[in-house]
């Protein structure tokens, strides 16, 4: 039996249909987690967005529970305004990170824990693709330098235009291999750019997804979790029920079919599919 979940945002609840389930899920998805969330079994939201990207949908369905945001950076219960875990880069090694972004002219986002920066120069019709989607403009600033000096940076996202473009950035990365945590992932309406989640060593959606699961005391083996992306398989792998969706990423997919009866794909995100996983889970 299920008895808590941990949901990816992005391509599970939210999809490409403007205004209908984007940029928050549609109306029934939210009244079904809300509907969960009364019975007491706690929804935890873990993306890589930050938190002031979701709160409508936390409030909306009254989850009062912590949640994982930016990608495991920062923990919280915003309903309550507590933070659980907060987990910034050193600034060096930031300030190098975003230097060598720079220097390929990596469109690069970067990620203080209640706001976003990008370069002036560099903001072009991704920019406002992205408002859309996080719900909120970035700063914007001439050099990183006094930002990354000011307040602590929780994720540096750089990202281009397609899947060409990933091994460009990974390339780049080799020098802070021991520093970092790389994922990727994607958006429905902004594809085919790739995003790609840089945060500090040894953080990350499943250490979080761990963590969480330990503080509310809730067992691994009567939790599902549901993903979109070849990299949610690494926070899935730690409950007993795992998810994804006709939209869902091949090797997801091969992932969670392997799980047995213990693994269900549902309908498209288009056609509120998260809803037949909450269905065959009886939820």
């Amino acid at each position: 039996m299920v008895r808590s979940l941990v949901l990816d945002i992005d391509g599970v609840l939210v999809g490409e249909k403007i205004g209908i389930n984007t940029p928050y899920p549609h109306q029934h998805v939210i009244s079904r987690l809300a509907s969960i969330r009364a019975k007491g079994i706690p929804v935890v939201l873990c993306t890589a967005k930050p938190h002031y990207s979701i709160i409508q949908i936390i409030e909306s369905a009254h989850l009062t529970n912590p949640h994982i945001t930016l990608a495991g950076g920062v923990v919280i219960d915003p309903i309550k305004d507590r933070i659980l875990e907060s987990h910034p880069f050193p600034k060096q090694i930031a300030k190098d990170i975003i230097r060598v972004c720079l220097q390929h002219n990596f469109y690069t986002e970067v990620y203080a824990r209640d706001t976003y920066y990008i370069l002036r120069s560099q903001q072009y019709e991704l920019t406002k693709i992205h408002t859309h989607i996080l719900q909120k403009k970035p700063g914007l600033v001439d050099s990183f330098d006094q930002m990354v000096e000011k307040q602590d940076v929780y994720k540096i996202l750089p990202i281009v235009p397609d899947e060409s473009g990933i091994k460009s950035v990974n390339d780049a990365l080799v020098p802070f291999k021991k520093s970092t945590e790389v994922t990727w992932s994607l958006h429905p309406i902004a594809n085919p750019h790739q995003f790609c989640n840089i945060a500090p060593a040894g953080i990350s959606k499943r250490q979080a997804t761990y963590n969480v699961l330990s503080h509310l005391k809730l067992d691994p083996s009567q939790t599902l979790a549901v993903g979109d992306s070849a990299s949610d398989q690494k926070f899935m792998e730690l409950t007993g029920f795992v998810a994804t969706l006709e939209n869902g990423q091949d090797p997801l997919k091969e992932f969670v079919k392997g799980k047995g009866v213990n693994g269900f794909i549902g309908g498209h995100v288009d056609d509120n599919g998260i809803l037949t996983i909450l269905d065959h889970f009886h939820l």
